[in-house]
């Protein structure tokens, strides 16, 4: 009897990695989670971690056995994986990324991996190109023409002239706070607001915080911060609305330059808006997104994801080993996905 090919895809992000494990037909079989996986912010090691153990734990579901039974060892049953890790930005990234790759699994096992921006567009839409503008807890772009022609940007943020996402989405709101704190601007209930989500009585005992939380209470701002934001832009609050309009300015702009240098700013493009930031209440960072990128590619057309990016890791995965993806492939998908994965977002009303 021949045994099932088994393909795997891994989407590591900064704060979370999710795996998957399905056949050549495009059934999902297997579903696994794991720590942040980009190693810029946990370090080498850990982001390995990360990767592996949910991609331990999607094979052990896949394969119905133990999770600790599906230790590296165990990961040789898998025909491809396919990582798409947060932090691949460079040549020096993705050569670093790699040999860890190879220390870690089994020395038979297929590979491949690359920036995690690739597998939320493929996972995205059914087309095999197009755009995708993450807005996760940061932010990056990429495109891909008909003729495979690539561009995506150095994914560095503030520091590379791409600032967006959930953690850039708080940190306007709190540099507006303290304006409003220090008599820079008008207050508006946006300041009274932060102190409140953050159980804090004043600015000055959030700097206080800030100096000596570190990562923790950066991670606690942006998880209490950005959703308010959106809600307080929702409910007409000028200061929050500010901080979309300018985050989606930005992102609509790093989008649109990557169109351009694949050289599909004329076409109807897909572009995949993908990432929790797109499904605040407020609609004004995707309308602030849309209008910039107008100005590049007019034809553009941004929309929610049909697939989670996982999801995306694994048909390229598929398609690495020369499977071809097809109507069948996205109906065994449309089938098996739902009770093994979330539901990816479909509306920005919630929040």
């Amino acid at each position: 009897m021949t045994q099932q090919r088994l393909y795997a895809g891994v989407d590591g992000g900064a704060t979370k990695t999710w795996a998957v494990v399905g056949d050549e037909t495009g059934r999902l079989l297997g579903f696994g989670v794991g720590g942040p996986a980009n190693y810029h912010v946990v370090g080498l090691e850990p982001a390995l971690r990360s990767a592996t153990t949910a991609l331990a734990a999607a094979v052990a579901v896949a394969t119905g056995t133990p999770p600790s039974s599906a230790a590296p060892p165990a990961l040789s049953i898998l025909t491809r994986a396919a990582f798409y890790l947060a932090g691949d930005d460079s040549r020096e990234d993705h050569g670093t990324i790699g040999e860890a790759l190879g220390r870690a699994l089994p020395a038979g096992l297929a590979r491949q991996w690359d920036n995690d921006c690739w597998a939320a567009l493929r996972g995205g839409t059914e087309k095999t190109w197009g755009a995708v503008c993450i807005g996760g807890s940061g932010t990056n772009s990429a495109a891909i023409g008909p003729d495979g022609r690539r561009a995506i940007l150095r994914g560095l943020g503030w520091e590379s002239g791409n600032p967006g996402g959930s953690s850039d989405i708080a940190r306007q709101a709190m540099i507006q706070a303290f304006r409003m704190d220090e008599g820079m601007r008008s207050r508006t209930h946006l300041h009274g607001a932060i102190l409140e989500a953050l159980d804090l009585p004043d600015y000055d005992a959030v700097v206080r915080e800030h100096a000596g939380g570190g990562l923790a209470f950066a991670y606690l701002i942006m998880a209490v911060v950005t959703p308010l934001v959106f809600r307080l832009a929702d409910e007409g609050d000028e200061a929050a609305q500010e901080v979309l309009i300018e985050m989606g300015r930005y992102m609509g702009e790093q989008t649109g330059a990557v169109l351009v240098r694949s050289g599909i700013e004329g076409l109807e493009a897909d572009v995949v808006l993908a990432g929790s930031a797109y499904r605040g209440r407020s609609p004004l960072l995707i309308d602030s997104l849309t209008l910039s990128l107008h100005r590049f590619a007019p034809r553009a057309r941004p929309r929610l994801p049909r697939h989670h990016p996982v999801v995306g890791a694994y048909l390229l995965a598929l398609e690495g080993s020369g499977v071809t993806v097809g109507a069948d492939s996205y109906a065994n998908l449309e089938r098996t996905a739902p009770g093994l994965l979330p539901e990816p977002g479909t509306t920005i009303a919630d929040g």
